[in-house]
């Protein structure tokens, strides 16, 4: 609910700017546009208390077989040249490790992973069927952690460590969308980068997409997302880069 409330607050601030600088003319267009992204992990993370920094190499078939939750959607409200967006990645991953199968020791990881981003988006080009967006606002990010230990003997049997680190960026970036030739195919892609150590240290998004308009509301994309992010705080370390394709679908109202 939290989440949800701030993102309100980051939407509504951009919502001041649209009118002001909007001509009064043509309708609010809406887009809706779940997805579903298959990325896997690479890169290195302290997420609790007290543990070193590890390697971490997670292929997206095996992100995907431990994923127990997983949520991705955007939406995009505009009028005229002037906008407003909303994107959510929300992932629920959970594994069983055997660690000494001699005395039974176990280690249950639980992983939730929460990225929203809202702002402002603003029209830059549209002609000859390509139109070039380009948008600011804010990203939220929140990584919760837990380690349970199971059987074994000792100090670990039945301990668990749990631990939760978020924190926000700004965020800038350009998207664009161009049909090929006559046909119903299209092309589309999405570049975003920021932090700027305000949050994050940086942090990197690129998105490719081969799409196909099959009517005019409704579209499919299939393509690649690679996001890389850096960010460090006492001993939390995270970073990593996830990366995987993407499929999803449009629909505009």
């Amino acid at each position: 609910m939290k989440i949800l409330l701030r993102l309100a607050y980051v939407l509504c601030a951009a919502s001041l700017l649209l009118p002001s600088v909007a001509a009064a003319q043509g309708e609010w267009k809406y887009q809706l546009a779940p997805y579903l992204w298959f990325a896997g992990l690479k890169g290195t993370v302290a997420t609790i208390p007290g543990a070193p920094r590890v390697a971490i190499d997670i292929s997206p078939s095996d992100a995907l077989s431990d994923l127990k939750v997983g949520f991705m959607g955007a939406f995009e409200a505009k009028k005229g040249r002037h906008g407003g967006f909303a994107d959510l990645v929300y992932t629920d991953v959970r594994s069983d490790t055997e660690l000494v199968p001699a005395i039974g020791l176990t280690l249950k990881s639980k992983s939730k992973s929460t990225i929203v981003t809202g702002g402002y988006v603003y029209e830059l080009y549209n002609q000859d069927a390509t139109l070039v967006d380009v948008f600011a606002g804010a990203r939220y990010w929140k990584v919760d952690t837990e380690l349970g230990f199971g059987g074994g003997l000792g100090l670990l049997a039945g301990r668990s460590v749990r631990n939760s680190e978020s924190w926000w960026d700004p965020v800038v970036g350009i998207k664009a969308r161009t049909a090929l030739g006559g046909s119903k195919f299209f092309l589309s892609g999405v570049l975003a980068m920021g932090g700027f150590g305000a949050g994050s240290d940086l942090f990197t998004d690129a998105t490719g997409l081969v799409g196909y308009q099959w009517s005019k509301p409704l579209s499919t994309v299939l393509g690649y997302r690679s996001l890389d992010v850096k960010y460090e705080k006492g001993s939390f370390y995270y970073d990593v880069r996830q990366s995987g394709w993407m499929l999803g679908m449009a629909y505009a109202f």
